[in-house]
């Protein structure tokens, strides 16, 4: 990973960890000289300049950085809610490589149901949906039902299986964050991103929650994004990205 500028990146891989290669390619995400800046005015401000970083199947990448220093413009790329000014984009599925720069806005959107699972620091859960509903939603939108087993033995894993009829206003913060990670994965993306995903938990709740995400990625081997202002949990990663140095 490299950036120049206000971006800089420390890179740290686990000692002796292997990471499995995608069976279409050999990584999962790939950022090559990205910039993005936004209008202000008559003034063009510079927010990401010459970003470059490669995710593998099951790495996971912190950005860290105070606000306004990138983190959400990175998310919201490889989202594709945004489009880079300059650079490539790209995301390795079971059905090819993805440019997101060349997609419109239908295929941008698709691309968002199918690949991308999401956890945000706020649960975004429907509140009239039961924890089981929330986590199978996501199939349903994909049309999916071959997946249902997989998504509720997670929940199970992930402790929350004597929860699963109860409605988010009941749970906890920790176990609306776990109801979360739950759907995030259910449709099995290829990447996960995570805004600040344990920034409205107690110290102790954000510790559990930050290794539940981190290791549930892993297994599912996708790849995870993660924002977060907590060291603590920016270390859990394999790579970290300091925006705004």
């Amino acid at each position: 990973m490299n950036g120049s500028g206000e971006d800089q990146a420390h890179v740290r891989k686990e000692p002796g960890e292997r990471m499995k290669p995608h069976p279409q390619s050999d990584f999962a995400v790939r950022a090559r000289s990205l910039s993005k800046g936004y209008r202000d005015g008559d003034q063009l401000r510079p927010v990401l300049n010459d970003l470059t970083f490669t995710l593998q199947p099951g790495e996971v990448l912190a950005l860290t950085g105070p606000s306004g220093s990138g983190k959400s413009t990175v998310l919201n790329l490889l989202a594709g809610t945004l489009i880079a000014d300059s650079g490539d984009l790209e995301i390795a599925t079971d059905a090819g490589v993805i440019a997101l720069g060349r997609l419109d806005e239908r295929a941008r959107t698709r691309y968002r149901r199918t690949h991308v699972g999401y956890v945000f620091q706020f649960f975004n859960l429907v509140p009239t949906l039961t924890v089981r509903e929330n986590v199978l939603l996501p199939l349903e939108l994909n049309m999916r039902p071959d997946l249902t087993a997989t998504a509720l033995e997670r929940l199970g894993a992930l402790g929350m299986q004597a929860r699963q009829d109860d409605f988010p206003e009941h749970l906890s913060g920790g176990e609306r964050q776990r109801t979360a990670i739950a759907r995030a994965l259910a449709h099995q993306p290829v990447l996960v991103l995570a805004d600040e995903p344990t920034g409205n938990l107690d110290s102790e709740n954000a510790a559990l929650v930050a290794e539940m995400l981190i290791g549930h990625v892993r297994a599912a081997d996708s790849a995870l994004v993660l924002a977060t202002h907590d060291e603590r949990v920016a270390e859990r990663a394999d790579q970290i990205l300091r925006l705004g140095d």
